[in-house]
């Protein structure tokens, strides 16, 4: 995981303006989620204005407790239109994580509501995003086809496969997918660990 921190060097680029990627995996359980953790946790060490990881699987929340996020919150809106649509019972934060410079997206809603969420294209809100900070990792759950709505507004998006997969159909349909959406595959990650915890 390193090596791929090491092909984005500067984190952010030299213009100042930060990176926006979205990790996808191309089946359930490929690992997508814990790629995504581990990009953002190698990237905020290296990082000067910080990285933000944000957890599209809005009902699990995940990456949060993975990344043991504090109690402070923010938001995370940038004064914008966001690419997410909540109900008016919930909010998208911000938490920062027990890993410095490393701000974990977790949704907040009021108890005994049930959550209804949609994802929609938001180029202004990502252009704030690259001036605020130097990478936003977006996790997205593969399971979901909500956040091809996402990828044309994205530097990039790296696919994760499985390695103990059969074969790669999966890979090649999710690439074709998100070219067609007016998105750009960066790369491929073949995940030979599964999925594991982190300590970030």
């Amino acid at each position: 995981m390193s090596a791929l921190i090491d092909q984005l060097e500067p984190i952010s680029r030299p213009s100042g303006l930060g990176r926006v990627l979205m990790v996808m995996g191309t089946s359930r359980g490929a690992g997508a989620s814990t790629v995504a953790r581990e990009i953002s946790r190698l990237s905020a060490v290296r990082s000067t204005r910080g990285v933000w990881l944000f957890d599209l699987d809005f009902k699990a929340n995940a990456q949060a407790e993975a990344c043991r996020v504090r109690a402070d919150v923010f938001d995370l809106s940038l004064g914008r239109e966001t690419p997410w649509v909540l109900d008016g019972n919930a909010r998208l934060v911000g938490r920062p994580s027990s890993v410095d410079k490393l701000v974990v997206s977790k949704v907040e809603r009021r108890d005994g509501t049930r959550l209804q969420a949609a994802l929609r294209g938001a180029p202004d809100y990502w252009s704030a995003v690259r001036q605020s900070i130097d990478l936003a990792v977006i996790d997205a759950p593969g399971q979901s086809r909500a956040p091809m709505n996402l990828v044309a507004d994205m530097d990039g998006v790296i696919l994760v496969v499985d390695a103990r997969a059969d074969n790669f159909d999966g890979l090649h349909a999710r690439r074709d997918a998100i070219e067609a959406a007016g998105g750009v595959v960066a790369g491929v990650v073949v995940n030979r660990a599964g999925a594991y915890r982190s300590a970030a």
